[in-house]
C-alpha cells in the first residue's frame, strides 16, 4: 500500500508537468462560480488562503465523548497552471468527559492537486489529489499519529446551468464531490473510504444568469450550501460509517469569502451535539493577480 501511494503521488506530479492546464479566475467554470467549500475539499488548483477556520464540536473519539475546538489554516499555491500544492495545519484543544484537557498541533498535511478535465459549456471540472499527513509533526498529547498516512482522491464540481430554460429554478444548483482511499500508516488502523461533497444554490447565478430577482449587491453574493463529510472503514475492525452534515451560508466577495456552517453528526457514533464551523477565506489569485496569485511556472 505504501508503494502504491507513492506511485500515485509521483504520477500526479508527472501529470502536472505533462498535462496542459487552463488558467481562469478562482473557482470559475464558464458562467459558474464555485465558492471554496469549508468542510470538504473542492476540485480547484488555486492560489488561496483559509485563515482561520474554527470548529467547535462535541464528538466521540476512542469510546470517549469529548468537546473539541480546532483552529485551522490552509495555504494553496499554484505551481503550474492547473496544478497546486497546499499546506495545512490544525491547533486542537480537546476536553474529554471527566478527563484532563489537552492541546497541541495536529500533524501537518500536504496535498498536491491536479485539474484533469474542464468543460466550460457544462460547468464541469474534475481533479486528482493526494493528501499526505506527515506523521510525527504533531503533538502526541492530542493523539497525532507518529506514522504518516496517505489519501489519493478524485474530486469534481458540476453546475446545472446547462439545463433547459423551462427548468430555470434548477439552473443555480451545483454540486461538488470528493472520494478518497485512506491508507493508514499503522497496520492496526483500518483502511477507509473518505467521501463527501456539497449541494450549492448560487444566488449569484440566479441573479446574473437566470433572472433579476432584485437581491441587491450583498445578498446576491450568498450561496446556501449543504455539505457532508463521511468516513467508511473498509476493514472489519474499523466500525461503522461516521461523519457530519454541514448546512450553512457562504458569502463571496471579490477578494475574500466568509462562511458559517452547522456541524450535525450523522449518527450517535459521530457525536451527541450540534457544532459550528466558521471560516475566513482569501482569494490570493484575485488579491495579487500579478505576483503571489500566479503560478510559479507559467
Amino acid at each position: 500500500m505504501y508503494n502504491s501511494a507513492l506511485r500515485f503521488g509521483a504520477a500526479l506530479v508527472v501529470g502536472a508537468i505533462l498535462i496542459p492546464g487552463a488558467t481562469s479566475a478562482h473557482g470559475v467554470i464558464g458562467p459558474r462560480f464555485f465558492p471554496a467549500t469549508i468542510a470538504t475539499d473542492d476540485p480547484f488548483a488555486a492560489d488561496e488562503l483559509a485563515l482561520p477556520t474554527i470548529s467547535i464540536f462535541r464528538h466521540r473519539d476512542g469510546g470517549l465523548t469529548e468537546t473539541e475546538v480546532e483552529y485551522s489554516m490552509e495555504y494553496s499555491k499554484s505551481i503550474f497552471p492547473g496544478f497546486a500544492l497546499s499546506f495545512g495545519g490544525d491547533y486542537v484543544h480537546a476536553k474529554p468527559n471527566d478527563e484532563p484537557s489537552s492541546s497541541g498541533f495536529d500533524n501537518v498535511e500536504l496535498t498536491p492537486i491536479l485539474e484533469v478535465a474542464r468543460s466550460e459549456e457544462h460547468e464541469f471540472i474534475a481533479s486528482l489529489a493526494f493528501s499526505w499527513e506527515i506523521g510525527g509533526t504533531g503533538s502526541r498529547s492530542i493523539g497525532a499519529e507518529s506514522a504518516s498516512s496517505y489519501t489519493p482522491k478524485i474530486q469534481f464540481g458540476k453546475g446545472f446551468g446547462d439545463l433547459s430554460d423551462n427548468m430555470d429554478w434548477l439552473r443555480p444548483f451545483a454540486i461538488t464531490g470528493t472520494v478518497g482511499y485512506g491508507i493508514p500508516g499503522r497496520g492496526d488502523d483500518p483502511h477507509t473510504v473518505e467521501w463527501g461533497g456539497a449541494i450549492e444554490y448560487s444566488l449569484r447565478y440566479l441573479q446574473n444568469n437566470v433572472r433579476d430577482a432584485g437581491l441587491g449587491p450583498v445578498l446576491s453574493q450568498v450561496t446556501p450550501v449543504m455539505e457532508f463529510s463521511l468516513t467508511s472503514p473498509l476493514d472489519r475492525n474499523g466500525g461503522g460509517t461516521t461523519g457530519t452534515l454541514n448546512p450553512g451560508l457562504i458569502w463571496s466577495g471579490q477578494f475574500i469569502q466568509l462562511g458559517v456552517e452547522a456541524i450535525v453528526p450523522v449518527n450517535r457514533a459521530s457525536g451527541s451535539n450540534l457544532g459550528v464551523l466558521a471560516q475566513l477565506h482569501f482569494y490570493i489569485d484575485d488579491i495579487f493577480p500579478h505576483s503571489l496569485g500566479t503560478p510559479i511556472f507559467k
